[in-house]
C-alpha cells in the first residue's frame, strides 16, 4: 500500500517520524507528492487540496488539527486587506475564510517575507507559516470564533487502519522525542532547517479525529472558500 503526502506539509509529519523512529515495520510506503503527486490508495493533505484529486472510490477517514499558521499584525485594528502567501495554498483558503468570518475586503497573495513586513507596517493582517514567523496562532483565533475545523484529512479507497494507528504513535513520538523528529523531519522534508524546526515543533499539537461531526463541520467550513469540498465523501464514524 502507498500512502502519499507532501513531506514539506506538517500533515505528513508524524508518519515520517513513525517511519524512521518507532523501531516498527511497516507494510506501507510513502510517498512525497512534492516530488510525485500521483496519489496513493492513502492520501493525507489538507483538505481543500484533496479536491484536486482525479480520483474515484475515496472517502476522508480522518482529519487533522494542525497549528501551523501564524495571524500577524493587530486584528484589534480596522484593516481591509489580509496578505499571505499564493493563490491555492491552505494559507490562501484559511485567509479568504478568515476574511470571509472578520468582513474583510480583500485578501492578496505575496510572498513570505512581504506579508511579514506589510503586516508589520500595520498595512493589514498577514497569515504565514509559523516556519516564517510565530504570532499568535490562526488556529486558536478560528477556535475563538467557532471555525476551528480539521483543514487536513486522511483520504482513503482502502482500510485505513494500520496508517490511522500509525499517525498515533507518530504523534506519541514527536511529544516525547521532539530533538530527533525534527531532525527526520527537516532530513525528509528538505525545506526546514533542523534548527527551525527545533523551534517550532511543540507547536503544531498534531491531533487526529476520526469523529464524523468534526469531519461534518470541516466539509461546512472550508466549502466557504472552496465549493467542490461539499462534493467530499466522509467515511468516519
Amino acid at each position: 500500500m502507498i500512502v502519499s503526502a507532501p513531506f514539506a506539509g506538517p500533515v505528513s509529519f508524524p508518519l515520517l517520524v513513525y517511519k524512521v523512529l518507532s523501531g516498527e515495520k511497516a507494510s506501507f510506503e510513502l510517498r512525497n507528492t512534492c516530488e510525485d503527486p500521483r496519489p496513493g490508495e492513502v492520501v493525507l493533505d489538507s483538505i481543500t487540496n484533496v479536491t484536486k484529486l482525479d480520483v474515484k472510490g475515496y472517502s476522508i477517514v480522518a482529519g487533522v488539527y494542525v497549528r501551523m499558521y501564524s495571524l500577524l499584525g493587530d486584528k484589534g485594528k480596522k484593516v481591509d486587506k489580509v496578505f499571505t502567501i499564493r493563490k491555492g495554498t491552505l494559507a490562501d483558503y484559511n485567509a479568504r475564510l478568515y476574511a470571509i468570518i472578520k468582513g474583510i475586503n480583500e485578501v492578496v497573495n505575496t510572498t513570505p517575507d512581504e506579508v511579514v513586513l506589510r503586516a508589520e507596517r500595520g498595512e493589514g493582517l498577514g497569515i504565514v507559516g509559523i516556519e516564517v514567523k510565530v504570532g499568535e496562532i490562526l488556529e486558536d483565533e478560528f477556535k475563538t470564533l467557532d471555525y476551528l475545523s480539521p483543514q487536513c484529512v486522511i483520504y482513503a479507497k482502502t482500510d485505513p487502519s494500520e496508517v490511522l494507528r500509525a499517525y498515533e504513535e507518530g504523534i506519541k513520538i514527536i511529544n516525547e522525542r521532539p530533538e530527533e523528529a525534527s531532525m527526520v523531519i527537516a532530513s525528509a522534508s528538505r525545506y526546514y532547517s533542523p534548527e527551525v524546526m527545533k523551534r517550532i515543533i511543540g507547536i503544531y499539537s498534531h491531533t487526529l479525529t476520526t469523529s464524523r461531526d468534526e469531519l461534518e463541520k470541516a466539509v461546512r467550513v472550508y466549502s466557504m472558500v472552496e465549493p467542490k469540498v461539499r462534493e467530499l465523501k466522509i467515511e468516519a464514524k
